[in-house]
């Protein structure tokens, strides 16, 4: 087995030696670093009696003192610490004991995946998808790459004058909603922004007009994540989204489609040629998946505008036995993490309780997402969208949707109208001509084209 015994007790050594070490080297080595079992319980021992300034070896003998026999008791542990070469190269000794534990972790993830390519029942794509991200956990984070604010306080001053001198737009990729991206100054990157609502509510129909927006319009690769629905189910959403065509057409083209519909769905067909637009639904993907399959399209296109998960309540969890909310809280961690790994917004859609339905405002909040403590507690914004003709069919405005932000870091809460039409699977801004237009398409609505100036932005 790859490890190095005396690098290891050096450590432990030069930490007896000199109790400071213990912090410095912290960062640099974890309990699991250590490959022989009583220098883990030697460590383990040495960050308890850190807590409380008594670190001698009197005192961590009495700790791992079950382990006497294999380090030869209190003489033994002194011996150690003795015979260790210099305790200010603690830190050596630590990258030494790092690095051991990263290759011992890659051979046994090697010999993993190597047992694996042979089995006619293992999907390639989900090896080498299982494989990257093998392999991106022994690379981690390193600690080295964190630098205290004085060294980058320079460079954030001066974006900060360049926004003030109009050098930067402050605005990021946008929604393609005027009202909404100056409410939100659009999705950053880095950003989990959990988009919820009730089942058929139109959630789709939000992350198509995204997919939309951010790559046939802003021509920003994207790579959405679909558990529940055919990659051509979703395309016909986007495509309906740009093109104004009718799902309806899309579906059954011989009856619905005409002259125009086949011009417009020409022009989609061009734009999403040109647009680097990722659709996976491939089935009960976990978390680890999708960052691996993501990173994988990052380094094909060089950049990714945004990802979209759809939906987390079926993302399927890494471990399975543990507890539902417990899942649910690493769907929504592990989402945050990949917008900051890949440095786009990622977009993960979440179905809310029933609990709205027992209100008389059943306009979605924060409490009615399913197991929402950590979704509400990652998301850098959650967005609702709510249509008051899902609960009642005959209300004054049927085209009218309600984009509700009810959290944004860096930003106001609030409500922005929409018109929704579901037939095409396309938002557009709430306008007096957009509701007019609907209205005429759409007549069993009552409202007077006149009337629709209220919601006009």
């Amino acid at each position: 087995m790859i490890y190095s015994h005396e690098a290891e007790a050096s450590v432990i050594g030069a930490c007896i030696l000199d109790p400071a070490q213990i912090d410095a080297v912290s960062d640099l080595v974890s309990l699991e670093d250590f490959y022989v079992e009583y220098h883990r319980a030697m460590w383990s021992g040495l960050q308890q009696l850190a807590l409380s300034s008594s670190v001698d070896p009197v005192s961590l003998h009495e700790l791992v003192s079950d382990y006497s026999e294999y380090y030869g008791g209190l003489q033994g542990l002194c011996e150690m610490a003795r015979t260790t070469p210099a305790s200010n190269n603690a830190k050596a000794y630590a990258a030494a004991v790092r690095d051991k534990a990263l290759r011992r972790r890659l051979n046994i993830y090697l010999d993993e995946i190597g047992g694996q390519v042979g089995s006619p029942h293992t999907s390639l794509p989900d090896l080498i998808d299982k494989a990257q991200a093998k392999l991106a956990s022994v690379i981690g984070q390193r600690a080295g790459t964190v630098q205290p604010v004085q060294s980058w306080l320079s460079s954030w001053v001066d974006e900060l004058d360049a926004r003030f001198n109009g050098e930067i737009d402050p605005m990021g990729l946008l929604f393609n909603i005027p009202e909404l991206d100056a409410k939100t100054s659009g999705m950053h990157s880095e950003d989990l922004i959990v988009l919820g609502g009730e089942s058929g509510m139109g959630k789709t129909v939000v992350a198509a007009h995204i997919l939309d927006s951010v790559c046939l319009r802003q021509k920003k690769p994207a790579v959405m994540f679909q558990l529940e629905m055919r990659k051509e189910q979703v395309l016909s959403r986007v495509m309906g989204s740009y093109s104004g065509v009718k799902l309806d057409a899309l579906k059954n083209p011989r009856r619905f489609m005409n002259s125009e519909g086949w011009s417009q769905v020409t022009a989609g067909v061009a734009a999403a040629k040109e647009a680097g637009l990722v659709i996976d639904d491939r089935p009960g993907l976990t978390p680890t998946q999708m960052r691996a399959a993501a990173k994988r399209w990052k380094e094909h296109y060089g950049e990714l505008g945004c990802v979209i998960i759809d939906h987390a309540g079926i993302v399927q969890p890494d471990d399975k036995s543990i507890p539902r909310e417990q899942q649910m809280a690493e769907v929504s961690k592990s989402s945050k993490i990949l917008a900051k790994e890949l440095g786009c917004p990622v977009i993960l859609l979440a179905q809310i309780n029933r609990e709205n339905t027992k209100r008389g405002d059943k306009r979605p909040v924060m409490s009615d997402l399913r197991e929402s403590a950590s979704l509400e507690h990652n998301a850098d914004m959650i967005l609702f969208i709510y249509r008051e003709a899902k609960h009642s069919p005959d209300c004054e405005y049927p085209g009218v949707a309600e984009l509700i932000v009810a959290k944004q870091r860096d930003g106001e809460v609030g409500t922005v109208q929409v018109v929704c039409d579901l037939s095409r699977s396309q938002l557009k801004p709430a306008t007096a001509e957009n509701i007019a237009n609907y209205q005429r398409e759409f007549p069993r609505a009552s409202v007077a084209p006149m009337e629709a100036d209220k919601f006009a932005v």
